[in-house]
């Protein structure tokens, strides 16, 4: 097929989305979408059968960024599950969420039905995960301004009432804390340090919150906006002295190194570094062993 054919098959899908949307998928709630003969199972059916048809003509053209402009088709079957309102699609909504071949509207879409209808709890176990997604052009807007917000709402209101586990906030801190180490997106950036800075003790004057502060600066330093942040921040922990300035890595070892840290050297050298040391050492001890015995045949001839 010719590209003309594949964009006409992206026009098809347009027209064609009306009539492929299940009734009763536009407007009320539960009730009507039970009504009209959809459950979870058959909108999670419907949904896997035409996202594989999608993917199967992505693998013959160039990937479409929005699917042939079937992303509103299956944010309408996304809405539907929503309006049930049943737990069960967790898992499944969990998988869009993450599903990087997807467009970047439709994992939002995902997203933020799974967040309508999970726990903070849950909120906090998966959102470190969608953390770890990138935008491919990483000069736009992300995907997640209308994410991030709201995982973030739900796991301080959970926080509040003493509902989330020691070990989840533990993870979720360590989480963000590596998040902030390779950030590009300065607003959802400005949300992690917001939390950080309320929940994680000696955040706000640690090495790692000046490394944030200095990358997203020089990534875009004619940027006003992002100057009135992040310098004031930069300028905070620059005028703490080196020395004092915390290094999460004590708290959480597995962090990235630091720019300035100096290379580590690997096992392999450093074990080659002794061996070289030892044979050295035992050249010397043989040499002056030789001196001496030399020394000794001197002086009784």
């Amino acid at each position: 097929m010719t590209l003309r054919t594949h964009k006409v098959y992206g026009f098809i899908w347009i027209f064609l989305l009306p009539l492929m949307l299940p009734s009763g998928g536009l407007c009320g709630g539960r009730e009507e979408v039970l009504a009209n003969g959809w459950t979870l199972d058959l909108l999670i059916e419907r949904y896997n059968q035409d996202e594989k048809a999608v993917l199967a003509l992505d693998q013959e053209f160039p990937p479409s960024e929005n699917w042939g402009g079937a992303v509103p088709y299956f944010g309408r079957l996304i809405g539907m599950i929503e309006k049930l309102g049943d737990r069960a699609a967790l898992p499944f909504l969990e998988e869009k969420s993450l599903m990087t071949n997807a467009p970047g509207p439709l994992r939002a879409c995902a997203a933020r039905t799974y967040a309508s209808l999970a726990t903070g709890e849950e909120c906090a176990a998966l959102l470190p995960e969608i953390l770890k997604i990138d935008d491919k052009n990483k000069r736009i807007i992300s995907w997640r301004d209308r994410v991030t917000p709201i995982y973030l709402g739900k796991i301080e209101e959970a926080a509040a009432k003493g509902e989330l586990q020691e070990k989840t906030l533990e993870h979720l801190t360590e989480a963000f804390v590596t998040y902030t180490q390779s950030a590009y997106y300065s607003l959802e950036a400005t949300w992690i340090d917001d939390y950080l800075s309320k929940h994680c003790e000696g955040y706000q004057t640690s090495k790692q919150r000046l490394v944030l502060a200095t990358a997203l600066l020089e990534a875009d330093k004619e940027n006003e906006k992002k100057r009135e942040v992040w310098l004031p921040i930069k300028e905070s922990v620059e005028a703490i002295p080196p020395r004092k300035r915390i290094d999460l890595r004590k708290r959480f070892p597995d962090l990235p190194p630091l720019p300035d840290d100096t290379p580590a050297r690997s096992p392999v050298k450093v074990a080659i570094a002794v061996a070289v040391g030892f044979v050295a050492l035992a050249v010397c001890a043989v040499a002056a062993w030789l001196a001496v015995r030399r020394k000794k045949a001197h002086e009784t001839t």
